[in-house]
């Protein structure tokens, strides 16, 4: 009672709830992480008011865990050891739009679907990743490294800098925000503490309040061509040599399942090849259609070398390439979210490899998945080129109802299963949820000694999201 008057205090008592109902919607999500229930749940409106909670749980030596999106699938939000839920959602403003400097600058709050549809407006959106949820918070989806469609390395440092309050409740500035007479400026790196140090940590090094994030300017016309195959094998040298002559914008890749489960009808899985390469061609201001036909020639080039056909559709279905491009810069419109339409619950293993690598992590993840009498055409693979396919992340989704206790259990053990041999085969986790961080940083003994100074420095009290990562 004295916490929960304490914290009205700071907040408000409107915005303090101890409620059952609200603790349990806080204690868990669509991961496989155990629940866990919070001790209250905090709705802060401004910094001042995130400082106030954390110098009091700091003094109190009570862990507080940020949130800031509606809707989490990895469990980097539940709280290990009871404590704050520090939910940030009321602050959701985009503070500032500049188009000259490419940059926005956003509350924790704002979801894809506010950031997409008023960068729209300007001509502008941020690069996003794989038909996010729409209440994803876009500053979550940054924090945690989530690959975007676009394989320009010029397009993919996404997070630029940031405000944070740091364990203590004093405020902490990233990169050249860190300057006097710089705060706000979009610079990330300067020789002084980088944003990189904060990316992937689940809020266990600070807080951020506000953070600039890299816009680019939305295409004025596009040309999508999917490009399909029979062998995951067939996928990868078409990638790189589209990669190399530096075509397009999106390239992605979609097993059947997938792309099914996009297209909102799992009967399409027979008719849809088993692999589809979906490659966006895009000119911007200036002379965009003579940028798309060079474009289109040289892959034409590329598909008369390699004897693959490029086509406006697969499977016969009419429509594809406006449907698809209607959804490729947007969160995922309306309800039933797309990884969650089969089953109900959607558990992905997902790393960093290389393109040439993929054909043996595929084969081992159906070979997992058989071992637990999990059939390998219900694995939905979304696999994604890094920075002109210098590197390739990996995603492999099972699949179950969340309230058959049986399958669940099925699927946990699969999921820990998979997840193991993906790590043995030197498959890299860069963002180590859950039950990953052990196995993670269990295999790199000097690197968990120099994060565990880097929490100590920071957070001392160890307050902030106790539990998560090696702490």
């Amino acid at each position: 009672m004295a916490m929960k008057q304490a914290l009205a205090g700071i907040a408000g008592a409107e915005y303090v709830s101890d409620e059952p109902e609200t603790l349990k919607k806080y204690s868990h999500d669509y991961s496989l992480v155990q629940p866990r229930m919070p001790s209250l749940v905090v709705f802060p409106k401004n910094t001042e008011e995130i400082q106030g909670v954390v110098r009091y749980a700091n003094e109190q030596r009570v862990p507080v865990i940020p949130r800031s999106s509606a809707v989490s699938f990895h469990g980097a939000g539940i709280p290990s050891q009871g404590g704050i839920i520090l939910d940030l959602t009321r602050m959701n403003k985009v503070l500032e739009i500049d188009p000259r400097n490419k940059k926005v600058k956003v509350e924790p709050g704002v979801t894809w679907t506010q950031i997409q549809d008023e960068l729209a407006k300007q001509g502008l959106m941020v690069c996003n990743p794989l038909l996010p949820h729409r209440d994803k918070s876009v500053l979550t989806s940054a924090l945690e490294r989530e690959p975007i469609l676009i394989t320009k390395s010029e397009y993919s440092e996404v997070f630029l800098t940031a405000e944070m309050v740091l364990a203590s409740g004093d405020l902490f500035w990233t990169g050249t925000a860190m300057g006097k007479g710089m705060k706000g400026r979009n610079f990330p790196d300067a020789l002084i503490p980088s944003t990189r140090l904060f990316l992937g940590a689940q809020g266990t090094l600070g807080i951020v309040t506000w953070a600039n994030l890299k816009a680019e300017f939305l295409p004025t016309m596009d040309k999508l061509f999917f490009i399909p195959f029979g062998r995951v094998e067939e996928v990868a040298e078409p990638v790189y040599r589209i990669q190399r002559r530096m075509l397009g914008n999106e390239c992605f890749v979609l097993n059947s399942f997938n792309l099914a489960a996009i297209l909102a009808e799992d009967s399409l899985r027979e008719s849809l090849p088993p692999w589809t390469i979906i490659q966006c061609l895009s000119g911007l201001h200036r002379l965009p259609e003579e940028k798309i036909e060079y474009e289109e020639e040289a892959l034409m080039e590329v598909a008369s070398e390699l004897h693959f056909e490029p086509g406006r559709t697969v499977g016969g279905i009419p429509g594809l390439e406006a449907k698809i491009l209607k959804m490729l810069r947007k969160p995922w419109p309306g309800d039933g979210y797309w990884k969650l339409r089969y089953k109900g619950g959607s558990h992905d293993v997902f790393f960093h490899t290389t393109l040439d690598r993929v054909a043996e992590f595929t084969q081992a993840m159906e070979e997992t998945a058989a071992r637990h009498g999990y059939p390998s055409r219900d694995i939905g693979v979304y696999l994604q080129p890094l920075e002109r396919a210098r590197a390739c992340f990996c995603q492999f989704g099972f699949h179950c109802h969340p309230d058959d206790a049986r399958e669940v259990e099925r699927i946990r053990r699969l999921y820990l299963d998979a997840s193991q041999r993906a790590i043995a085969m030197g498959g890299l986790f860069t963002t180590p949820y859950g039950p990953w961080a052990d196995m993670v940083y269990s295999r790199a003994a000097s690197y968990t000694a120099v994060m565990k100074v880097v929490k100590d420095a920071l957070d001392p009290n160890h307050i902030l999201n106790p539990g998560k990562l090696c702490f």
